[in-house]
């Protein structure tokens, strides 16, 4: 017997290339504050000012692994912290996303972390497990 399944995830905005400049974590819900919004996923894919609440987020399963600088192969040194830590550590960052996974009451994106006091990019993921919604708040 062969079972296939696909899982298809509709999303309305999409993150790539978009820029996180503010993540903020309240109680158990994640914001994430954008320099210039995101695009919207269906024609004429404007972009758009907003910002993203992530509901019911599980703290002990959110977190930060800092990998290599940008564009290295091959050994790195990495870290992983959880999400309260990285916000207590750093105040000022940019973090591009390139890539955004959902599934299973799980989020991943990946992309960027840029530091005012460095020059290379480092290679960020950010995840989390929620068991709310996914709020994406525009100002069309």
């Amino acid at each position: 017997m062969i079972t296939r399944f696909k899982q298809q995830v509709d999303i309305p905005y999409s993150l790539h290339d978009m820029i996180v400049n503010q993540i903020i974590l309240e109680n158990d819900t994640v914001y994430l504050r954008f320099e210039h919004g995101y695009i919207r996923a269906k024609e004429p894919y404007p972009q758009v000012n907003g910002s993203i609440t992530i509901e019911e987020v599980d703290q002990d399963s959110a977190c930060i692994l800092l990998l290599s600088n940008l564009g290295r192969y091959g050994d790195f040194r990495g870290k992983k912290m959880s999400l309260e830590d990285f916000l207590d550590q750093y105040n000022e960052y940019s973090f591009e996303i390139v890539d955004e996974m959902y599934g299973f009451n799980q989020v991943e994106y990946i992309g960027y972390l840029r530091l005012p006091d460095k020059e290379e990019s480092i290679q960020m993921s950010l995840s989390m497990y929620f068991t709310g919604d996914i709020v994406y708040e525009t100002e069309e």
